[in-house]
């Protein structure tokens, strides 16, 4: 049994943490959260976002696919640099490389990309030549959201329905985890928490600790979006989020 499946492998259940020793004070996941919406970013260049991550405060870095195939039967994509008001400061054409999911770690820039065979690699970005530093190999095959916490980069497989987490130090997946709906999609990190969409459930879901535990659910009147995939971000004070089908990611405000 390799080292990543006899140690990496975490079952969380969906039910509240039992109130005991370091877990006595954690939040319940039946825990209501508000969201407000407060302003939006228009998404500069045409087409289908799959991945979104904040460099700065001033610069969103967008992976943009089309629509139509080209050789090799995969999709053009773009990684695009853009500024708040929507000027575009720089595009690379990252087609047959990249395909979804983006993260800003402070240093590098990480994406993922499909393989033959119905794999996944997560590639390391130079943020400078927008170049591959290294590649991967993902324990899933459909990474939908991506996200760094400052030392772990965290993956939401869509298809399998759990979080994985990756550390570019030891350049390896050091934990698997499973999540509170079922086709997880939109990951982000505001500095404590990380946030998390699903395309089954609809919902948004906060999850807190070391042990990434479900601690907290967006009241459905405030968001709902089942069957459609939502991203996020966050640009280190607020969170964003961009629903498929549209060109605006919207700021909230949560509490």
């Amino acid at each position: 049994m390799s080292r990543f499946w006899k140690y990496g492998i975490v079952f969380l259940a969906c039910a509240a943490v039992v109130a005991t020793g370091a877990h006595a004070e954690e939040p319940s996941p039946s825990t209501p959260l508000a969201m407000a919406r407060v302003d939006s970013v228009h998404i500069a260049v045409a087409g289908r976002v799959t991945g979104l991550a904040w460099l700065s405060a001033d610069t969103l870095a967008v992976l943009v696919v089309g629509d139509e195939p080209i050789e090799g039967g995969r999709a053009p994509a773009q990684l695009v640099l853009q500024s708040r008001s929507g000027r575009v400061w720089r595009r690379e054409d990252v087609s047959g490389v990249l395909d979804r999911t983006l993260a800003w770690d402070g240093r590098e820039l990480w994406s993922c990309g499909d393989v033959e065979g119905g794999g996944s690699q997560l590639y390391r970005l130079d943020p400078a030549l927008l170049t591959v530093r290294g590649s991967y190999p993902t324990p899933g095959h459909r990474p939908a959201g991506m996200c760094s916490d400052g030392r772990f980069l965290w993956l939401a497989d869509r298809d399998a329905g759990r979080l994985a987490r990756f550390d570019p130090a030891l350049s390896e997946f050091t934990r698997v985890t499973s999540t509170p709906g079922f086709s997880p999609c939109g990951l982000a990190w505001d500095g404590r928490n990380l946030w998390l969409t699903d395309v089954g459930t609809g919902r948004l879901y906060r999850l807190s600790g070391s042990r990434r535990a479900w601690s907290g659910t967006v009241e459905s009147r405030d968001f709902l979006s089942r069957g459609r995939p939502v991203l996020l971000a966050h640009d280190g004070r607020d969170l964003w989020l961009l629903e498929e089908g549209t060109d605006w990611l919207v700021r909230v405000r949560i509490s």
